[in-house]
């Protein structure tokens, strides 16, 4: 006897359960009722969870990190997602499909709501605002009225898409010329880590919008190869499950992207919100953190040096001036040059000099703001690092 059928589990052979009969508009692959009396789709409801773990994460993550309030009824609206999807595939009632399916298109709306309202007024937030929530009533009232659900997910699909492309139109036209200038150096590279969260979130949708459809094509073909392979094996065959793993872990990469720049990018810190996507890749943003802050610590020691050598040039340049400034007019002064000694008059060599101590304020003023800029950087880089570990240690 192999392993494989030394741990099988057979289905229920009753199709009855607590529930009742379906109302729902639609039922997927998973046969009802087969594993439990009290859940219709055992395996479709459980994999729900992961929204419910996203949801909560990103609302620590916001909270612990101080991140935009418009990141809440983002990942509010992932953990009501994630309970009317289970109430949905655990009843198949139509009320509850309706609680499953509402909820995405209003949370996706908030997402764009972020993400279109980047940088405007706020009488245009406003009307942004105004103009989702009418779309969002408009489907809601149409979807009762019609009870298509390809209309819901042409409009989920049209919503999400257009997110998406708005989301790589700011990254390109607004993030980057204000990176270039903010920070050039490491401005590419930024981006190009921007560039694969996005890109990987869209890849795990694409795949899990596949294997959905899949799930639908050959569902008589993988029925009958779960009833052959029995449980916990045929788990693994459940493509519906597979699209809430898949769309939960892809979609979450869109506001953890966008918070890239819909946090003002002005700020004291060159990691203003990387800390939004430390429940998914903390190892490495402790290590992009850890070493900004290395970096830092670096400049500082450079920036000290450069500002105590333009202190004591401007302090010299103060007393000589001083000094002159007590000697008559007609005093034969010179100024040195390399090996050489040039002859100036008094009024020429204070004028020098005062125009020295005028560009030599300026550069200690420039070096000082970079100074705090650094020092504020290494801070926040270390509070950071201690936050998330000590989250990390909590969750």
């Amino acid at each position: 006897m192999s392993l494989v059928s030394a741990l099988q589990i057979p289905y229920r052979e009753a199709r009855s359960g607590f529930w009742g009969e379906q109302t729902s508009t639609l039922n997927w692959c998973e046969e009802d009722y087969n594993i439990s009396f009290y859940c219709a789709e055992v395996i479709n409801t459980l994999t729900n969870l992961v929204f419910m773990y996203l949801g909560l994460k990103g609302l620590r993550n916001v909270f612990e990190f101080h991140h935009s309030r418009v990141f809440i009824p983002i990942f509010l609206g992932y953990i009501i997602v994630g309970l009317g999807s289970m109430a949905f595939h655990t009843t198949l009632k139509y009320e509850m499909q309706l609680a499953d399916e509402l909820p995405m298109i209003y949370t996706v709306c908030t997402m764009a709501f972020a993400t279109f309202s980047y940088r405007r007024s706020t009488p245009v937030k406003v009307l942004i605002g105004a103009a989702l929530f009418g779309l969002a009533l408009f489907i809601t009232v149409y979807y009762l009225y019609a009870k298509d659900p390809v209309f819901h997910q042409v409009a989920y699909g049209l919503l999400t898409a257009t997110t998406i492309f708005r989301g790589f139109y700011v990254m390109e036209w607004d993030l980057r010329p204000a990176m270039k200038k903010r920070n050039p150096v490491n401005c590419d590279r930024y981006m190009k880590e921007m560039y694969k969260l996005a890109m990987t979130g869209i890849l795990m949708f694409l795949a899990g919008f596949l294997l959905w459809n899949l799930d639908n094509i050959f569902c008589r073909h993988l029925t009958h190869t779960k009833r052959q392979i029995l449980l916990p094996w045929a788990v693994i065959l459940e493509g519906h499950g597979w699209w809430h793993i898949l769309t939960g872990l892809g979609e979450i990469r869109s506001p953890c992207s966008s918070a890239f720049f819909l946090q003002p990018y002005g700020g004291s810190t060159d990691f203003p919100v990387l800390a939004m996507c430390a429940s998914w890749d903390s190892g490495t943003l402790v290590r992009e953190i850890e070493s900004q802050a290395i970096a830092a610590q670096q400049q500082i020691g450079l920036v000290r040096t450069q500002l105590a050598s333009k202190q004591r040039e401007m302090r010299l340049a103060q007393l000589t001036r001083g000094e002159i400034s007590t000697l008559p007019p007609d005093t034969a002064v010179y100024e040195g040059v390399g090996k050489m000694f040039v002859g100036l008059s008094v009024p020429t060599l204070q004028d020098k000099l005062s125009s020295e101590v005028t560009e030599t304020e300026t550069e200690i003023e420039a070096l000082g703001k970079r100074l705090h800029y650094l020092e504020t950087t290494a801070k926040n880089s270390q509070e950071h690092i201690e936050k998330m570990l000590k989250g990390s240690g909590q969750a």
